[in-house]
């Protein structure tokens, strides 16, 4: 009788750590598979600051300054020049300024203010000063080069990329293949911007 009962206690015991086990292998589960879901979520959201996976169609015409030009809006209508500024300095769509020096965006630095130096102070000189870039450049010069730098300078090695296009990029994140950079929208505000540069 003594043994039965020490068996039966041994038998609870296991049934108790068996349950156990499996209710935390599966709290387990549960969380590896919520931590998954967030890890897609998260994957997928690299790609998810306006880019679109439509690009608008639009023809090319004799330019005045380079070969050709865009004359057209890409969206039938002008763009605003103050969302311009937010897409030319913002650092993972158009960030115009890792490359180009711009005065008059380098104005709106603060120089006390960190937050006002991080978005509008430090700016490159990869590529050519924006300032002046209306005297060199029609609007719709300006339109085909931030869409296309390399069809407006074809002969030009430039390492400036294509705004409005979704293929025919090198080496490009997963989630991210199939997306333009920019907007038509997005790129008519930075024309509209860039139209303010003198």
């Amino acid at each position: 009788m003594h043994i039965s009962r020490i068996l039966l206690g041994a038998l609870a015991a296991m049934a108790f750590v068996l349950t156990a086990g499996a209710g935390e292998a599966a709290a387990q589960e549960k969380k590896a598979g919520a931590g998954q879901a967030v890890a897609q979520k998260k994957k997928k959201s690299r790609c998810k600051d306006g880019q679109p996976a439509v690009v608008a169609s639009y023809k090319l015409s004799k330019g005045e300054n380079i070969d050709l030009q865009i004359s057209e809006s890409l969206t039938g209508k002008s763009g605003d020049p103050k969302a311009g500024l937010k897409w030319m300095v913002h650092r993972r769509l158009g960030n115009c300024i890792a490359c180009h020096k711009v005065s008059k965006i380098q104005a709106l630095a603060k120089p006390d203010d960190l937050k006002s130096l991080r978005s509008y102070g430090f700016h490159g000189e990869i590529g050519p000063p924006l300032d002046g870039v209306t005297d060199r450049y029609t609007e719709g010069e300006i339109r085909l080069i931030v869409v296309s730098a390399k069809k407006a300078f074809p002969d030009a090695y430039t390492i400036m990329p294509s705004f409005h296009k979704k293929e025919g990029y090198n080496r490009v994140i997963k989630d991210c293949q199939g997306y333009a950079m920019m907007s038509a929208q997005q790129i008519e505000d930075v024309v509209a911007y860039l139209m303010t540069i003198k």
